[in-house]
């Protein structure tokens, strides 16, 4: 009575289309535990609002991820002009209460019993996928109680070559080789794909980078289509992909150069700039924030620690639905900011360079 809550609520017809003595089962004395957990899954502490209400969060925002009282994530998606969370529809929105406010829903949503793997092996398209973790092991992490991220290839994307050649020869000489094919595919800890970071660097059990990004509604994994995103098990997430990660093989992060950096936010402001003028103020604002996410996955190890949080503050993701213009400009600035301070870093490592070679032409100078 004392705390504000967003609600999720079932319909009458959702009820009905539980299977045949499923909801009088959940009335009896036995069941009260049970009930009392699909109760609280409908019920998060907080306001959640699905439009943009000033003063509270609204689902969608990246990084925002409302966890129910029943203790699981309610997953939120926003496709071709419907909201669901947790696969079920959101048929009216945001009614008000005196203590928080409620959505409507077309279908209970009922707490995640399975594991990765059982969710795996509950479905067809995944049958290559499961048959590969068995024969390399990797089936016994992802069945426990540790928390994964799978970005799981369908069985179609195993029929593309190289790895429809090398799954016709399995074999305990290949099985090292399908051990590091698979672990790209595999990250330790949740990490919510849907409304995640526009740009994030993940780290796969081997230690590698894999990037995963999202653009409308476009969500890739290292350029790879993401089908479906943040599938719930009780240990993590399943995200359904198109094809098999590639092998990145990129340089070693220390091998990046400030110039490399100075160059990237040239780009930027160069792209930035010309959206701006056109008075596309809302595309400019995300491309900045997007922007702003990869050039800190790839060149944060250059800023000092008060520069770069200020810079995560400035490419913030809040969806903030007025004022784009002003947004944009402010998010430039900090870009300007953070260019600065590189050049005039390059310039001292030149000037240095220079005093110890005084006979070199000075270009540019």
């Amino acid at each position: 009575m004392h705390g504000l809550y967003t609600t999720f609520a079932p319909t009458d017809e959702a009820f009905s289309k539980l299977p045949e003595g499923v909801l009088d089962s959940l009335f009896k004395p036995e069941n009260d535990e049970r009930l009392e957990d699909i109760i609280k899954h409908h019920i998060i502490s907080g306001i959640f609002a699905l439009g943009k209400v000033p003063g509270y969060t609204s689902l969608g925002v990246s990084e925002v991820t409302p966890t129910s009282a029943f203790g699981q994530q309610l997953n939120y998606k926003h496709s071709g002009g419907q909201h669901r969370v947790d696969g079920s529809l959101i048929l009216e929105q945001d009614i008000p209460g005196a203590n928080g406010v409620i959505h409507v829903i077309d279908e209970l949503m009922l707490p995640v019993e399975m594991s990765l793997l059982e969710q795996l092996r509950s479905q067809p398209r995944f049958s290559t996928l499961v048959c590969l973790l068995e024969d390399t092991g990797l089936d016994l992490p992802v069945g426990s109680s540790t928390s994964f991220t799978i970005f799981a290839p369908t069985n179609d994307a195993w029929k593309k070559e190289p790895y429809k050649t090398l799954l016709n020869k399995r074999n305990s000489d290949n099985r090292e080789a399908l051990f590091g094919i698979l672990a790209r595919h595999v990250i330790t800890g949740k990490h919510v794909t849907e409304n995640g970071r526009v740009f994030a660097k993940l780290r796969t059990i081997h230690g590698a980078p894999i990037y995963l990004t999202r653009k409308g509604e476009d969500r890739r994994i290292s350029g790879v289509p993401i089908l479906d995103t943040d599938q719930e098990a009780f240990n993590g997430l399943i995200n359904a992909i198109a094809s098999v990660i590639p092998d990145q093989m990129e340089l070693p992060e220390g091998d990046i150069a400030t110039v490399d950096a100075i160059e990237y936010l040239q780009a930027t402001f160069e792209e930035a700039t010309t959206l701006y003028a056109n008075a596309q103020y809302e595309a400019c604002w995300r491309y900045y924030i997007y922007r702003g996410n990869e050039f800190l996955s790839k060149y944060r190890l250059f800023l000092d620690n008060g520069t770069r949080r200020t810079f995560e503050n400035a490419i913030r993701d809040d969806q903030t639905v007025y004022q784009f213009a002003a947004k944009a400009w402010s998010v430039r600035n900090a870009f300007r900011d953070v260019l600065r301070k590189l050049e005039q870093k390059e310039d001292r490592i030149i000037d240095s360079y220079l005093m110890q070679v005084p006979d070199r032409a000075r270009f540019g100078r």
